[in-house]
This record gives C-alpha cells, sequence and structure tokens, in this order.
C-alpha cells in the first residue's frame, strides 16, 4: 500500500516521538511546563522536527499526561494482544481490553484528542499524526496470521482494525449508536472478526489464483 508509510518508517518517527515525550516528562517532573522548544532542546531534536510532531505546547502537554494517566492500562491492552493461540482470539481480548482503558480514562481521552488536533494559528502549517499505540497492538495481535497474509496486507487489515479501537470508537458506539458497554464490545469485536475473516479469505482467494496460473 504505497500510501502508507512501512513500519520501519513507523518505528522511527515513534522513536522521536517518544524522546520529545521523555523530555517532556523529565521537564514536567523537574516543575516546569515546557515549552515544544524547550523539549526539543532537551531531546536533541531539531525544533522544525518536534513541532511536526506536536503543533504547540497544548497537544504536547495533553499526551505526555494522557501516557501517565494511562501507562498501566496500556500495558494491559498490550498484554491482552498476546493472550491465546489464534489471531481472532487476541483481537477479541484486545478489543476489550481497549474499550476499558478509553471507558474509564475518557475524560483525559478527550480533553488530549481536543488538545492533538489544535493547529497552529499559521493556517499553512502542517497536521500533525496522533500516536501510533493502537497501530502496535493491533499489528502484534493479527501476528499469528501476518505470514498468510503478507506485509502488504497485513498493514491493511491493522489499518482497518484501528477503527474498532480507541476513543474514536467509544465516541461512536455509545454517543452516536448509545450501545451499552457491552453492547459496544460485541460489536467492535464482531467487526474485528469480519475484517479479518475478509482479510484471510482474500488471501486464500489470491494463493489459490496464482496455484492456478492465473494473474
Amino acid at each position: 500500500m504505497g500510501r502508507y508509510e512501512s513500519y520501519g518508517r513507523r518505528r522511527q518517527k515513534q522513536r522521536t516521538r517518544d524522546a520529545l515525550k521523555t523530555a517532556a516528562a523529565e521537564l514536567l517532573a523537574e516543575g516546569h511546563v515546557p515549552t515544544v522548544a524547550e523539549v526539543a532542546e532537551r531531546a536533541e531534536v531539531s525544533r522544525a522536527t518536534a513541532y511536526r510532531y506536536f503543533p504547540n505546547q497544548d497537544a504536547l502537554v495533553a499526551e505526555v499526561l494522557l501516557d501517565q494517566a494511562v501507562g498501566d492500562g496500556l500495558r494491559s491492552v498490550y498484554a491482552a494482544a498476546r493472550e491465546g493461540a489464534s489471531a481472532e482470539e487476541r483481537l477479541a481480548a484486545v478489543v476489550r481490553a481497549d474499550h476499558d482503558l478509553v471507558t474509564q480514562n475518557e475524560g483525559a481521552f478527550r480533553t488530549a484528542i481536543r488538545a492533538m488536533i489544535a493547529r497552529d494559528e499559521d493556517e499553512g502549517a502542517p497536521g500533525t499524526r496522533r500516536p501510533g499505540n493502537r497501530l502496535r497492538y493491533l499489528a502484534e495481535a493479527v501476528r499469528p496470521v501476518a505470514g498468510r497474509l503478507g506485509a502488504e496486507r497485513t498493514e491493511r487489515l491493522v489499518a482497518a482494525l484501528a477503527m474498532c479501537v480507541g476513543l474514536e470508537s467509544v465516541l461512536v458506539t455509545k454517543d452516536i449508536v448509545g450501545l451499552s458497554t457491552e453492547e459496544a464490545v460485541r460489536v467492535k469485536q464482531w467487526a474485528a472478526r469480519a475484517l479479518l475473516a475478509a482479510a484471510l479469505a482474500e488471501a486464500e482467494e489470491d494463493a489459490a489464483r496464482r496455484g492456478r496460473g492465473e494473474r
């Protein structure tokens, strides 16, 4: 999928983001609310690069504080991504753990999202990508079938599954559809299974076509 970055590139970007957040957390622990420029200096990252990740101080501080608030819960989601032998079992566990994490910290997530989508007053400033934790734990959850799917199809599946988790999925199932917690979890688990099944069926069809010598 040409329009998506490679996982390797994503990992490099995540390391840069993590370095910036670590520097910000250190400065906050020292009793100082840092600017983006100050964080860039502490992390030894250029200011231009730092502003690509965090357009303003509010976005940076909100994300660091969110990480501190949900750290234990996030570790539980990553653990869920390794539960069970099958990708279906892992996805079911991840969807539930992620839903619990978000609903238990919904205020913090909503505040952070508002800050993350804020833009500089300069209308020409580029938007920033938000954290990719869900991409990493979803990729771990589908690891048992990654070999059957291949790299490109796995990446596409993870991108689709990203819509089944996170605050956005809670906003849809709770605020828009009006589902209870258990109903929301069941619907999102069903959607995740359907996406997984579709990806596997597509991979099997392609394999059969190649076996018949078709293009």
